[in-house]
Parts: C-alpha cells; sequence; structure tokens
C-alpha cells in the first residue's frame, strides 16, 4: 500500500512564483509538482499583533492520475526543547479518523516523548484528531498557539523524524529502538489525513469514506505567539 502512494512521499516542488501584494502585503509562493500533476500555493500574512496567517492550496491539473494522499498539511521542525504539547481535542491516546471515538474531546497536555508509542515495528504514531486549538512550548511556556479556520484538525509532535517512520519501498524488519531520535521537536499539522485500515487485515487499504481523494485541496490556519 506505502508503494502505491509513494509518489507523494517527497514529490518534486519546482519553484515558480515568489510575490509580494504591494497593499496587503501578504507573502505568495507558487510551487508547480509535476510528479503529481499539481500546482501548490503558500500565502503568508502577519497580522499587526505579530500572528502568522499561513494559507496552503493545491489545485489538481486536468488528467492527473496521481494517487490517494495519505496526509494533507504542513511539518515543522522546531527547537528540540519546544516539546511540550497543550490541545483541546480527542486524546490522550493516538486516534485517526477510523479510529478515534474510543477517545473523548478534552484539554490535555504531553510531552513529545510521550506521544510516541514504541510499535514492534516503526510506522504513523501520535497523532491526534479533531482538534479545536494546539499550543507548542517550551518548559518556560514560550512558544505559539494553532487555530485553522477550518476547525478540527489533526496534529502531533514527535521527537522522530516522520520520514523515519517509514520503512519505503522495503521492509528492513526494524524496531522502534532503533530509528534515531531527531534533533528537532516535529510538528506535524494536517487538515485532512486518511485513515489506518486494517479492517480485515494489515494490509487492507482504510474504507472509501476515510480515503483522500487526488483533488482540490485546501487549509488555512493562523500561528500565534503565547507565554
Amino acid at each position: 500500500f506505502q508503494n502505491k502512494l509513494a509518489v507523494w512521499h517527497n514529490p518534486k516542488m519546482d519553484l515558480k512564483q515568489v510575490s509580494v501584494d504591494p497593499a496587503t502585503r501578504p507573502l505568495t509562493a507558487g510551487y508547480d509538482m509535476p510528479d503529481v500533476a499539481a500546482t501548490l500555493h503558500l500565502i503568508y500574512n502577519v497580522a499587526q499583533d505579530g500572528a502568522l496567517h499561513v494559507s496552503m492550496e493545491m489545485q489538481m491539473k486536468d488528467g492527473s492520475k496521481a494517487p490517494i494522499l495519505p496526509r494533507f498539511g504542513v511539518l515543522m521542525q522546531l527547537p528540540y526543547d519546544m516539546d511540550q504539547s497543550t490541545y483541546y481535542g480527542r486524546g490522550p491516546i493516538e486516534n485517526y479518523s477510523d479510529r478515534k471515538y474510543s477517545q473523548r474531546i478534552g484539554l490535555y497536555e504531553q510531552s513529545a516523548d510521550q506521544q510516541f508509542f514504541p510499535y514492534i515495528r516503526p510506522q504513523e504514531t501520535g497523532t491526534k484528531s479533531d482538534i479545536r486549538w494546539w499550543k507548542q512550548t517550551d518548559n518556560d511556556k514560550f512558544g505559539f498557539k494553532v487555530y485553522f479556520d477550518e476547525a478540527p484538525f489533526y496534529a502531533s509532535a514527535l521527537h522522530y523524524n516522520i520520514s523515519d517512520l517509514d520503512e519505503g519501498k522495503e521492509k528492513h524488519q526494524r524496531h522502534s529502538y532503533q530509528v534515531p531520535t531527531s534533533e528537532y521537536t516535529n510538528l506535524t499539522l494536517d487538515g485532512y489525513m486518511m485513515g489506518v485500515g486494517g479492517i480485515n487485515s494489515w494490509g487492507e487499504e482504510p474504507l472509501p469514506q476515510y480515503q483522500l481523494p487526488a483533488v482540490n485541496r485546501a487549509i488555512h490556519f493562523w500561528i500565534q505567539p503565547c507565554k
């Protein structure tokens, strides 16, 4: 299944445009994604209070044959010690679109280390769903708070690179203790995320309602400094 979606693992992104609107001052970066026949635009706008509004918009080109998406969002690499998460959403155990109703919506606090579950074989872990807001700070409570315009959303913070949890095209029979620790806190913020699947076998795809077809998609969110 992961081979089928491999084109989304690290698709080529050619920067085609960088512009600043002289009136409202947002910065726009436009990319062409030839591997999946799509374009991507990132729009950054800084408010007077220092909050940053981010828009990410993907448009599929006519005739694109790209497979379903595993997720649609952003990955932020933060200082290692910015590893304290507070959020309002489902928890405290990891949960996904097709594996979430055992976890109640509430206010939770976790460190990046607490969000990692050492599965026998390394894999995606730590994600929480139905999040209304997410705060990421260091031990002194300096950091930022995230709100999605399209809330709820998905998020996780780990001391592991997301790519290191993926076996790739071949299974190497690794175990979790063999995954190298990252020098960063890796924060994922996703507006859309595919379900886990495996309803009758470990290789079974998620049910259709929990898949993400490769169609035009967009997310919009705020990053607000906090103490």
